[in-house]
């Protein structure tokens, strides 16, 4: 106890009072946390293991309540950071109880980007080993059902993009596009939708008919166009994410970039000729030199062709992969 406060520098009475509470880690301040960190070897690490487990051990009871079972081992597993998995549980539970207010958009709102989207795809996979849940069926009843609520009553930024979010990971996991591509509104939500839709029918169904159909929609529909514009860079954190949709004059698209390289080689067919014929154009447009990666693309897309075993993809990769050779 006395080395313990010789080497933290903190009063030996200090340490007295939480040398024998297991609930010590509730009681310290973050002052005296810090101290015990910098000084004591395992301190840290137990800290951050101790808070993770709390968390996930309350979200597998109350998961396991509203009928889903949390595989462990998945959970462990998970190729994101277990702050994002333990997250997306969260979002889970919020989705089960059917929480259809401003709280369970605002909290899907924030998966938004790479990492957290991550997270919420093996939240809905049904592949055995990756899913975080051993059966998620009835997660994806309660998310088709909570979808038409998100925005029942509050037309926010908010609720459009937890709208996307969901429909989004619902549709990578049903394989079917349940909404066709000329919905009744003309706002920027039902636009959304359908993008977050598409692009998750897409990745599950591998349907190049389906990237074809998208393709004609934005280009004679321009708030398609703007939506689809301002998906990537906010995506990637390359501009900050605008309740507006807007994006800056001047963008480089570094993050966008390097997403698209990773697209491009794990992606299937149907999703590559979506990216070709659609989204790298729109890229260029904003950022010429596209991150400073044109070589890199020209690269990948070459790659991809030889493998292409449809012609009409194979050749549009071609004909950008020209293209690009000639702008850089």
């Amino acid at each position: 106890m006395s080395d313990v406060a010789m080497f933290s520098g903190l009063d030996e009475s200090t340490v007295s009072r939480l040398w024998d509470n297991f609930g010590w880690l509730d009681r310290i301040s973050g002052r005296s946390l810090q101290s015990l960190m910098s000084s004591i070897p395992g301190i840290a690490e137990y800290s951050m293991s101790h808070s993770l487990r709390r968390r996930r051990d309350m979200l597998v009871t109350d998961l396991h309540d509203e009928g889903l079972t949390v595989d462990l081992t998945a959970v462990e597993k998970a190729p994101v950071a277990q702050q994002y998995v333990l997250n997306a549980l969260e979002a889970a539970l919020h989705i089960m109880r059917g929480n259809a207010g401003q709280q369970v958009s605002s909290y899907l709102a924030r998966f938004w980007g790479r990492e957290p989207d991550a997270a919420l795809s093996v939240l809905y996979s049904t592949e055995p080993g990756e899913g975080l849940l051993e059966n998620p069926r009835a997660l994806v009843e309660s998310s088709v059902d909570l979808a038409p609520r998100l925005g029942r009553k509050t037309y926010s930024f908010h609720s459009i993009l937890a709208l996307n979010i969901l429909t989004h990971q619902v549709s990578k996991v049903t394989r079917v596009l349940d909404t066709d591509l000329d919905p009744q509104g003309a706002g920027r939500q039902d636009a959304f939708m359908m993008r977050g839709v598409v692009m998750g029918a897409l990745i599950g169904s591998d349907d190049t008919e389906l990237a074809e159909k998208y393709h004609r929609k934005l280009e004679r529909t321009p708030i398609f166009t703007a939506l689809e514009e301002w998906s990537f860079p906010t995506y990637t954190r390359d501009s900050r994410i605008t309740s507006d949709f807007t994006l800056p004059s001047s963008l480089l698209l570094r993050n966008t970039a390097r997403e698209v390289l990773r697209e491009i080689a794990a992606y299937n067919d149907a999703y590559l000729y979506y990216l070709v014929t659609t989204y790298i154009p729109l890229g260029l447009q904003r950022d010429p030199t596209f991150g400073g990666r044109l070589d890199d693309l020209v690269s990948a897309l070459e790659r991809r062709a030889v493998e292409c075993g449809e012609r009409r993809i194979r050749d549009a990769c071609v004909r950008l992969a020209k293209r690009l050779r000639g702008m850089a």
